[in-house]
């Protein structure tokens, strides 16, 4: 490989550590939305203090935007979000209410993606001034109360011994650990599950540039092996010298484990057709096919989207737990729906590998209330018009593989001749 080519990696790996960590720095909080995929991604874990919900729901729930904005504020608010998914430069400025009945300013910087073509970055940035609101009565508030507003898993370690000095909810939560547990541990039980050469780069980069950022594998209370992103920041508070590490989660449990997330099945045709044959109805369509996943799948449940462009409908009917008390052909709006993102980008498929990073209303609306974390969506057409959506549903992330063929794909020419004949 020629040598201007590596020069040309390291240099961008650089850049990109270097990028990672300033945004960890921003007083703000950094984020991107991609508008094919309808979905948020926030790139740091600052957050707003001392707020009764968390200020970063706002760019993704509508109902809670539409809530907490001052009325005064809420047309701005939503034309400055358009152009946010038209990828047009925007700057926003408006109020919130905030705890104990105060109002928060806050401002939105929001730019085209320069590099992802698909999606717009930004800043949502407080510019209250009232300072007050950091600095109590009682002096400023404790560090456990700092660490715990912070979503990502969070740790002190102190850098003489490595034992740990304090712990958010958020590590707590992930290492499966209490509290009293955790300060019992320290730096080399944590990431046990990695190479001394790794480690002792890590100490190296400390000792000479008070920070490090790359990744290791934690492990929890029960032996599993997590991969996160980790970001190291050596810092003094009242004369200790100590390491702040944030830990961002890379894949699930299942993944961590080493087992595989099954969401993608295929199955013979043979077993299914007769069946299908005896639905009279779509629900029992859908619970035939729900049975016929293998035991240990990440499908919990299926949806049937029965679609009318013409007339902005969209019925849908589910089966399975998750489901159980959602009504048949229930109606929503065709617009935000997934068939309409399927139509607007020309989508073969739509996975969603997060429901709580989305801000499609419907997710909000349908997917979210019933524990629904991830689902693959495969659409139908019938002359060109799109008339259905299957959804396959699953109440753990990342339960579909996108690049894989699609879950039961062996017997949707089976399912759409007998779901025309339940129709009609």
């Amino acid at each position: 490989m020629p040598k201007h080519i590596n020069e040309n990696e390291t240099v961008r790996a650089d850049l990109e550590k270097y990028f990672s960590s300033y945004l960890e720095q921003l007083p703000a909080i950094a984020w991107r939305v991609d508008i094919v995929e309808n979905k948020i991604s926030f790139l740091n874990s600052f957050v707003i203090p001392n707020q009764n919900h968390n200020i970063r729901d706002v760019l993704q729930k509508p109902q809670l935007a539409r809530n907490m904005i001052l009325e005064e504020d809420w047309e701005r608010f939503q034309n400055c979000f358009q152009q946010i998914r038209n990828r047009v430069a925007t700057t926003c400025v408006f109020r919130m209410h905030s705890a104990k009945n105060s109002t928060r300013w806050l401002k939105i910087v929001a730019m085209p993606d320069p590099i992802q073509q698909t999606c717009s970055i930004g800043l949502l940035i407080d510019i209250s001034t009232q300072v007050d609101i950091v600095l109590t009565t009682e002096g400023k508030p404790s560090l456990s109360t700092k660490i715990n507003l912070i979503e990502d898993p969070v740790l002190f370690v102190r850098f003489s011994d490595r034992s740990v000095y304090s712990a958010n909810n958020a590590a707590e939560d992930l290492l499966k650990y209490d509290q009293q547990k955790l300060l019992s541990l320290n730096f080399q039980d944590i990431f046990r599950n990695n190479t001394d050469a790794d480690l002792h780069k890590l100490y190296e980069a400390l000792i000479f540039s008070d920070r490090w950022n790359g990744k290791l594998n934690v492990t929890d209370s029960q032996n599993r092996h997590h991969k996160c992103a980790v970001n190291i920041q050596a810092l003094s508070r009242n004369e200790e010298n100590l390491l702040w590490i944030t830990l961002i989660h890379q894949n699930d449990c299942p993944t961590c484990k080493g087992i595989p997330v099954h969401g993608n099945e295929t199955l013979p045709l043979k077993g299914i057709s007769k069946a299908l044959a005896k639905c009279n109805t779509v629900k029992c369509l859908l619970k035939t096919m729900l049975k016929t996943i293998p035991t240990g799948s990440s499908t919990d449940a299926i949806m049937f989207s029965h679609i009318s462009i013409s007339e902005n409908k969209v019925k849908v009917t589910g089966a399975g737990t998750p489901f159980a008390k959602l009504s048949e052909n229930r109606t929503h709006p065709y617009e935000g729906s997934i068939a309409e993102n399927i139509v607007r980008f020309n989508l073969k498929k739509h996975v969603v590998m997060e429901t709580s990073k989305s801000i499609k209303p419907i997710d909000w609306a349908l997917f979210i209330p019933h524990g629904i974390h991830s689902y693959y969506a495969q659409p139908f057409y019938d002359n060109g018009i799109l008339t259905g959506v299957l959804v396959f549903c699953s109440t753990k992330s990342h339960g579909y593989d996108a690049d894989a063929a699609a879950p039961l794909h062996e017997v949707y020419e089976e399912f759409l001749a007998n779901m025309k004949r339940c129709l009609n």
